[in-house]
């Protein structure tokens, strides 16, 4: 009686899962360094999709670009994280425990960055309207 190779197709689905959670972990730091790279050269314009999109920053635009243009530094430093938690996932594949915690890091990098981004570009917005 033969015996199925079960753990071999368990090893090969578990990298697939891996190097995919790392693939949209990366992508998503990615989009988020080139929205912060768009914000600090004036090439992000107000939109419906992409952006810091609170009341302040949507009020004009001269109010959406200098929002943008303040919070550029931390939406690119907020994207670094990310990228650098995918490419140690997937390059070094690390136990499920391990990937949890790197995961859960990339994330609270992420949102603590994006915070930050938004407090900035909501004061600037601010200051903006009040020129204006």
């Amino acid at each position: 009686m033969r015996r199925s190779s079960g753990g071999a197709h368990n090893e090969v689905f578990g990298n697939v899962v891996r190097v995919s959670k790392a693939i949209g972990l990366g992508l998503s730091g990615v989009i988020i360094v080139v929205l912060g790279r768009m914000a600090a050269t004036g090439r992000l314009p107000r939109n419906i999709f992409a952006g810091i999109r609170i009341p302040s920053t949507l009020r004009s635009d001269e109010a959406w670009y200098a929002g943008h243009q303040a919070a550029a530094s931390a939406l690119t430093v907020a994207g670094c994280g990310p990228v650098v938690v995918a490419v140690a996932i997937a390059a070094r594949s690390p136990s499920d425990e391990a990937r949890t915690l790197l995961s859960r890091i990339a994330n609270g990098w992420l949102l603590g960055w994006l915070g930050l981004a938004t407090i900035q570009a909501s004061r600037a917005a601010r200051a903006a309207a009040v020129v204006s």
